[in-house]
């Protein structure tokens, strides 16, 4: 499981792009939290701004396009989250981090980050977080 778009606030359609190349080397799963770095996607990591989310799995290789929905204004995403949740990790924290694989939230990690929380299930592990710190 990975991150997966939910709605827009404001009844807005994804806005993907597949025109910028992916890290070279770099393999990419589906709903992985990217970041632009060098003028290339690759994975988004504690404390960066998340630019947009996979849309598709693209294996390593050397300049191939990797199709990536932007995070924008509006969008909520759900998500798993993964370690032991910090006791500041509720509903409302504003700053929630993405973990290391970028596939998840960091529930341990809640300062620095780029995901503000609006709703935790602890049964399934899961949250809906928006984008707060966008990168585009």
């Amino acid at each position: 499981m990975a991150f997966s778009w939910v709605y827009n606030d404001f009844g807005a359609p994804q806005r993907r792009v597949s025109h910028i190349l992916a890290t070279n080397s770099e393999s990419f799963v589906k709903g992985e939290a990217v970041k632009l770095a060098g003028g290339r996607w690759t994975k988004a990591g504690n404390g960066d701004a998340v630019a947009g989310f996979t849309t598709q799995k693209l294996d390593a290789g050397t300049d191939k396009t990797l199709e990536v929905a932007l995070a924008r204004e509006g969008d909520w995403y759900d998500a798993p989250y993964t370690g032991t949740p910090d006791v500041g990790f509720v509903v409302g924290v504003g700053s929630a981090d993405v973990s290391t694989d970028g596939l998840s939230i960091l529930s341990s990690d809640i300062t620095g980050g780029a995901f503000a929380v609006e709703e935790i299930n602890t049964n399934t592990k899961t949250c809906r977080v928006k984008v707060k710190n966008r990168q585009l």
